[in-house]
């Protein structure tokens, strides 16, 4: 009975640590997430190859959305998206705001993201199955300064997905096309966020190319040493 009683106990210890390995397992992506968030925001971003990280040379960013139903979703994802860069966003600015501010002497300059003439369309391709292509598109300007100067650069920028969508279905709510503009949102404010770090970031060449450049103009000398005959 013991040896028995003594089986059962040490099943259940292993059964606990396997669980507990479950939950650790379950949890280190999410930790290490948080970790490389917190990274970004302390110290800017470093990008494969470059020698040191990156810091935007203009610290603060006015992120100018037009205020109605269909823009407003995209304001928080392209918010967060930007403050884990490092960048302080202010939302209550407009280019008039921004213009003023760059006429004091003195004051930090601010940088500008704005996104106008954001809509939806959906085409529909009616079979067995409802094939429905959601396309969400945006106008896009960015505001930065380069050599002392006041530069914009204009982009539309167009995401899109397809999905099917069964109207003979007991459910009469398009629930999957709701997951779908979310996803949009989140995938136009990445687009926003990588061409914003590709305008911005300090023009600074990659470690390889410099090691490169450096082979080139100092070779290493070589000896060639022939056998005596």
């Amino acid at each position: 009975m013991l040896d028995k009683h003594q089986a059962v106990q040490s099943h259940q210890k292993k059964s606990s640590r396997q669980k507990l390995a479950k939950v650790l397992l379950a949890t280190l992506p999410m930790l290490t997430v948080l970790g490389a968030t917190a990274g970004l925001s302390s110290c800017g971003f470093q990008l494969r190859g470059y020698d040191t990280p990156m810091l935007f040379d203009i610290a603060k960013t006015a992120v100018i959305i037009e205020d109605n139903r269909t823009a407003f979703p995209l304001k928080l994802p392209l918010t967060r998206r930007l403050e884990a860069l490092g960048l302080d966003v202010i939302d209550n600015m407009t280019l008039a705001d921004i213009a003023n501010n760059s006429n004091n002497v003195g004051a930090d300059p601010i940088a500008a993201i704005t996104v106008n003439n954001i809509r939806f369309k959906r085409y529909e391709l009616v079979g067995v199955l409802t094939e429905i292509r959601l396309v969400l598109s945006a106008d896009v300007s960015y505001q930065t300064i380069e050599n002392g100067k006041p530069v914009t650069l204009s982009n539309p920028i167009q995401v899109e997905r397809s999905y099917q969508y069964n109207e003979a279905s007991v459910s009469t709510d398009d629930q999957q096309g709701n997951q779908i503009r979310d996803w949009l949102y989140d995938t136009l404010a990445r687009r926003i966020t990588d061409q914003y770090v590709a305008i911005s970031l300090p023009k600074v060449a990659p470690a390889s190319a410099n090691k490169s450049s450096q082979t080139l103009k100092s070779p290493e000398k070589t000896t060639v040493i022939v056998p005596s005959s």
